[in-house]
């Protein structure tokens, strides 16, 4: 069950992010990063679908929650770009993960460090998530936009959380079907991929592994869809009977299934 938070005091920070989220401290004393009215529901609604799959698939993703905002508890100096009428309704939030950073450029002369390299307790999720990325068709995890966390919260234990999915279902187009990412749009077309992947012995036996647990997490998210989508909340007006048939009509069909696999098994070859 996802919970519902509070806001418990004013926000002082937006993020510049395209979706310009803002960090609310709630009822629970977490902070949350939190997603609200000025996207269109269905973004919302991929957010909830990425992070809840993620969990079912075992990979580190951020705890979520849906946060009522009170708009006294707005950032005054950002007014004019996250109004009072975006928090009518549940934001999703994400919690804020203070000890970590984004995988981006700046962190690449660090993981040519094999000794920071070490410390990266879940290197093969990397991997995982991109075969995750080409099975949700999302189209926003790249070599030049990875949304991933460097989770360093641990002392000299790192791990990969993924976040953002609001660009799942090939930018939320699933009512025209399912399309294969392009190389440029997954991140094993990075130089993270490379440096962590490409002098290694036993690349196929992850690879092979990743793909065995592909079938068993997504029969699971399979299992579960009904579940999670009880949880939506009702004031996003979202004709849920419709998506559940879309998405199980296009993410679990045996075929879809099999296309991502031999994607990602080509994938892997080309650029690894």
């Amino acid at each position: 069950m996802i919970l519902t938070q509070q806001s418990l005091y004013r926000s002082e920070r937006m993020f510049t992010t395209g979706d310009k989220p803002i960090l609310v401290t709630c009822s629970d004393m977490s902070d949350w990063v939190c997603k609200h009215g000025r996207l269109y529901p269905s973004v919302l609604f991929s957010e909830v679908i990425g992070s809840t799959f993620a969990e079912l698939w075992d990979l580190k993703t951020p705890k979520i929650s849906f946060v009522n905002v009170h708009t006294d508890h707005l950032p005054n100096e950002y007014l004019n770009i996250v109004q009072p009428a975006f928090f009518n309704k549940p934001c999703f939030g994400s919690l804020f993960i203070e000890e970590s950073q984004v995988l981006d450029k700046t962190l690449l002369p660090s993981f040519k460090n094999q000794t920071f390299r070490s410390k990266i307790v879940n290197k093969e999720d990397l991997l995982k998530i991109a075969l995750f990325d080409i099975w949700l068709g999302n189209e926003d995890r790249h070599h030049a936009n990875s949304n991933l966390l460097l989770d360093q919260t641990l002392p000299n234990k790192y791990y990969f959380n993924v976040f953002d999915h609001g660009a799942i279902f090939n930018s939320n187009t699933l009512i025209h079907g399912l399309q294969l990412i392009s190389d440029n749009e997954s991140i094993i077309c990075s130089d993270f991929a490379q440096i962590l992947f490409r002098k290694g012995k036993t690349l196929t036996k992850i690879v092979d592994n990743v793909v065995k647990d592909f079938y068993l997490c997504t029969l699971e998210c399979e299992a579960q869809l009904s579940t999670i989508l009880v949880d939506i909340p009702a004031e996003w007006r979202l004709d849920l009977p419709s998506l559940e048939v879309l998405i199980r009509n296009n993410l679990f069909t045996a075929n879809w299934k099999s296309d991502c696999e031999n994607h990602f098994r080509a994938l892997i070859q080309a650029n690894i």
